[in-house]
């Protein structure tokens, strides 16, 4: 069903509407008097009129329909209201009442049943315990009534972040077109809620504040359309929380909800932030007109700034451009003979508003971002050169402004929608994550298992080692030459077909940390053979012999998260895997150029390519995509490969662990 009645009512409803100036159901009505132009029907059982409009008994006295009703009563009158919205034909609701299922069990009863209601009379609702909804056309919110109009769509799962975040718009004069409080999401989705924003023409981008997923699936589906439309940008909540679950697989313990959701975001080609910081200091570049882009080239006063810029710059990965010998030549007309026509473009401590004018006419036409830095000085001041930055609007400018009268040349800037910060090295941060948006992809996941894997796997909770190979070997992923042993004569056969020197380890039926049980041994000769299976069948009485191989131990897991679904995750392996932690995330199915980006990411790229070994990368990438492919057609909980092998000859999984749903 449509959400314009949510966002775009012509007649609201506030039921719990109170005449006590200081109660959420005033602040509310207050709120829509000032911004709203339809129909408002406040209710209250005790009132005849509230903050002059004709108040109501119930939902069921008012003449007219309602598009919208927002519910402010306590808990136990909830479903009561509900029930008079659906006989009313009440299209939308926004319940503003907490106490449902984020207190307990309890009140998730109370919560099914409100949203049971609702279905029945095709209600949608917002909420509940949530702040409300900000629109173009109505402030439903119980925060300030005054929020200046704009370009930037707020999406919360808090409140009070919520309640922040408005209370920055307005320090920072920042416009905003939307914010919605989301709430317990018991209907109403926030991928629902940022389709809907991507569409609306006056929004420029979408900034998102989540603490939990409702459904990653759909998220997965919806954001690589969006992103197409608009950016959108999204910080966590709750990004150290330990699983409540012990973990079986080195993955378990690896890869937190957080780690698969930065996966998901950067696969539906969301911007994802580290902090509030970084969110708000983003919105001056995705508002702005201004074309921005990885290369850029610094203007400054002060060297010191140049240099300290020109690190964090390097830091990010961005580029420094090189000027081309034309542009040398015209600066050199115009700078003092103490500076030289390079980037950073020390302007000199001298330089006032007409050497800055001049010098940012001579590069203005450069395809890059322009990066003007101003320390104000006895011979400048910050708002000096922010008026001379108003000529250059559309050049792909960013200001610098630091100093006596920063504030004061940051809201020259801002006036004319040119980005402008305190610091350097925020800009060059909020460039980084603006240009470095990933392609988005859309997954489609096909279950299509292979028949033999079916039937290895039927039945099974776990697989014992011997099959976990057997199913790599079924999904074309190698393993080094193998074989079981249940006696001192049966290692011997074995070790002697594979070839020496071999690997001996005990065989489980569960997955285990073979090492920590003092189960593996390397190099084991012939003589050692029948020695080295007694002691190890004292902790296992199966024993299993593989080929020794040499090359570099690589990490490759997966994990089914609760709320993406299957996902990969690849690292430097062996016995420090969880120490390290030196590891990268794909969301499930993943593709070649994925994997490899996933390799770059952990590193395992640099350390297979160094000293030109000639290590098989192409073979590692294969097998990661197979892992992908090999979850999703078996639904796997969690698995791991630790360590496979790479060497010149290819991709060898050594040890495997597999736990099935």
């Amino acid at each position: 069903m449509s959400l314009d009645t949510l966002f775009r009512p012509t007649s609201i409803a506030v039921i719990g509407a109170s005449r006590n100036r200081e109660k959420i159901g005033n602040i509310i009505v207050r709120n829509l008097i000032s911004t709203f132009r339809g129909k408002i029907y406040p209710v209250n059982k005790e009132a005849d009129s509230i903050e002059g409009l004709t108040a109501y008994k119930s939902l069921n006295d008012i003449a007219g329909s309602v598009d919208l009703a927002i519910i402010s009563v306590p808990r136990q009158g909830v479903i009561e209201v509900m029930e008079d919205a659906v006989k009313k034909g009440v299209k939308t609701a926004i319940v503003i009442t907490s106490g449902f299922k984020e207190v307990g069990e309890e009140g998730a009863k109370i919560e099914e049943q409100l949203i049971s209601i609702a279905r029945k009379g095709n209600i949608r609702i917002l909420g509940p315990n949530t702040m409300g909804l900000i629109s173009p056309d109505y402030n439903g919110t119980f925060a300030y009534a005054n929020v200046t109009r704009g370009e930037v769509a707020l999406v919360v799962q808090s409140g009070g972040i919520g309640a922040y975040m408005l209370d920055w718009a307005q320090r920072t004069r920042t416009g905003i077109s939307f914010l919605v409080s989301m709430g317990n999401q018991s209907d109403v989705k926030e991928y629902e809620v940022i389709d809907y924003l991507s569409r609306d023409p006056e929004t420029r981008a979408i900034f998102v504040y989540l603490e939990g997923v409702s459904d990653g699936e759909k998220l997965l589906d919806t954001l690589p359309e969006v992103v197409q439309r608009k950016p959108v940008i999204f910080i966590k909540g709750g990004t150290t929380g330990k699983g409540a679950e012990a973990v079986k697989t080195h993955t378990g313990s690896l890869a937190g909800s957080y780690d698969v959701f930065k996966a998901a975001i950067r696969t539906g080609g969301g911007i994802l932030v580290d902090d509030l910081s970084d969110f708000l200091n983003l919105t001056r570049l995705v508002t702005s007109s201004e074309p921005i882009k990885e290369d850029i080239l610094v203007v400054t006063n002060s060297g010191g700034h140049g240099v300290l810029t020109s690190d964090a710059i390097s830091r990010s990965n961005l580029n420094m451009i090189e000027l081309p010998s034309r542009i040398k030549d015209d600066l050199l007309k115009i700078l003092p003979q103490t500076s030289l026509p390079k980037n950073p473009l020390d302007l000199s401590g001298d330089a006032k508003r007409d050497r800055y004018n001049d010098a940012l006419k001579i590069i203005q036409d450069l395809d890059c971002t322009k990066l003007v830095i101003v320390q104000s000085l006895p011979v400048v001041s910050c708002s000096e050169v922010a008026k001379v930055l108003l000529n250059f609007k559309g050049k792909g400018i960013i200001g610098v402004t630091m100093g006596i009268d920063e504030e004061s040349a940051l809201r020259i800037l801002e006036s004319a929608s040119i980005p402008a910060f305190n610091f350097p090295e925020s800009a060059v941060k909020a460039i980084k994550y603006l240009t470095s948006r990933p392609i988005p992809r859309k997954k489609i996941r096909v279950s299509q298992p292979i028949n033999s894997a079916i039937e290895l796997v039927k039945e099974k909770s776990e697989l014992p080692d011997y099959d976990a190979l057997k199913l790599m070997e079924i999904y074309g992923i190698r393993t080094p030459k193998w074989g079981i042993a249940q006696s001192e004569e049966d290692a011997e056969k074995v070790a002697d077909n594979i070839g020496y020197p071999v690997v001996m380890k005990i065989s489980t039926d569960k997955p285990v940390h073979k090492t920590e049980l003092k189960g593996v041994i390397m190099n084991v000769e012939k003589e050692n053979i029948k020695e080295v299976y007694k002691q190890l069948s004292q902790i296992s009485k199966r024993v299993m012999i593989q080929q020794q191989l040499s090359g570099l131990e690589i990490f490759v897991g997966g994990i089914k998260d609760p709320a993406f679904g299957h996902a990969v995750v690849v690292g430097s392996g062996g016995i420090y895997v969880e120490v390290l932690k030196n590891v990268s995330y794909g969301i499930a199915p993943v593709y070649e150029d994925e994997a490899l980006e996933m390799l770059k990411g952990s590193k395992v790229h640099d350390m297979l390519t160094a000293r030109k070994r000639g290590y098989d990368e192409g073979s590692l990438i294969r097998t990661i995509v197979a892992v992908s492919r090999l979850l999703v057609d078996l639904n796997v909980k969690e698995m791991d490969i630790n360590p496979l092998i790479v060497n010149e000859q290819g991709a060898f999984a050594v040890d495997v662990r597999v736990v099935l749903t």
